[in-house]
C-alpha cells in the first residue's frame, strides 16, 4: 500500500513538473504589458505644498538647461522643483555670474544656495561641460541645503570635491539612495512635499485621476465610473431600523 502511494505521489509530481515546463513563460515586456492594461500606469497627485524654485542672473546657461535639470531634479527626488517661481518657496537655487565668489554656497539657515557660473568657468569649458558642472552643484547644493552631507561612495555627486577636475570626474549627477530620507523628511520641514504616487486605477477610484490620455486609462476610467447594471439594494427591516 506504502509503495501504491509512493508510485502515485511520484507520478503527480512529474505531471505538476511537466505542466509546470509546458506553461509558456512571459517575458518581462509582457508582464509589464499586462501590469499597465490592469492599472494604467502611475500618475502623480499635486499637493498643496512649497516649491523648491532654480532662479537665474547669467545667460551662460540657457534657461531650457536650467529647466531640464528641475525636470530631473523633480523625477528623482519626487518634490516640486521649477523654474523662476518666486511664491511658496521652500529652498532657492540662485544660477549667479559673479566675480570672486566660490563656484558653491549654502546657506542652509536661509535655505539659499548660490552656484556661480564664472568660478565654474574659469578653464573656458565647452557649453556641455559647463552645464554639466552647474547641474552637478545645483544638486549638491540642493543636498547639503536638506541636511545630506559628503560621501565616500565613488558615483555619488555627495563625494568630496575640492577642485573643478574633482566635480567633473563625477560619473552621476544624483545622491546616493542612503541620502535620499534625510532629504524628504528635512524639506518636509520647509513645507515641501513630496509628490504622491499611485497608479491610475486607484486615482480613478479615488476622484482624483487626471483625463485619461490612452485607450487603457479610459476603459479603466469608465470601468470605475460606471453605473452598476445592478445596484445594491437594501430592503427595510423594522427589527433594526426602528
Amino acid at each position: 500500500m506504502k509503495q501504491l502511494v509512493l508510485a502515485f505521489l511520484t507520478a503527480l509530481s512529474v505531471a505538476s513538473l511537466y505542466g509546470a515546463e509546458r506553461k509558456p513563460k512571459l517575458t518581462p515586456e509582457q508582464i509589464a504589458e499586462r501590469k499597465y492594461r490592469h492599472f494604467g500606469g502611475y500618475v502623480y497627485q499635486t499637493l498643496e505644498t512649497k516649491v523648491v524654485t532654480i532662479t537665474s542672473s547669467q545667460s551662460a546657461l540657457p534657461e531650457e538647461d536650467l529647466m531640464a535639470i528641475a525636470s530631473e531634479m523633480q523625477s528623482v527626488l519626487m518634490l516640486p522643483v521649477s523654474v523662476g517661481a518666486t511664491e511658496n518657496v521652500g529652498v532657492r537655487l540662485s544660477v549667479v555670474d559673479e566675480n570672486g565668489n566660490a563656484p558653491l554656497v549654502v546657506m542652509p539657515d536661509n535655505a539659499l544656495v548660490v552656484v556661480n557660473v564664472r568660478a565654474l568657468s574659469v578653464d573656458k569649458p565647452t557649453g556641455d561641460v559647463l552645464k554639466s558642472r552647474v547641474c552637478k552643484e545645483l544638486w549638491r547644493g540642493l543636498i547639503y541645503a536638506l541636511g545630506g552631507g559628503n560621501t565616500f561612495v565613488q558615483q555619488c555627486v555627495m563625494k568630496q570635491v575640492s577642485s573643478l577636475k574633482d566635480l567633473d570626474a563625477i560619473p552621476t549627477n544624483t545622491a546616493c539612495p542612503d541620502a535620499f530620507m534625510r532629504i524628504v523628511e528635512s524639506a518636509k520641514t520647509l513645507g515641501i512635499q513630496p509628490a504622491r504616487r499611485t497608479t491610475y486605477r486607484q486615482a480613478c477610484k479615488e476622484g482624483w485621476a487626471p483625463s485619461p490620455t490612452n485607450d487603457v486609462q479610459k476603459a479603466i476610467w469608465d470601468q470605475v465610473h460606471q453605473i452598476p447594471d445592478k445596484p445594491i439594494t437594501i430592503e427595510y427591516d423594522p427589527k433594526i431600523d426602528k
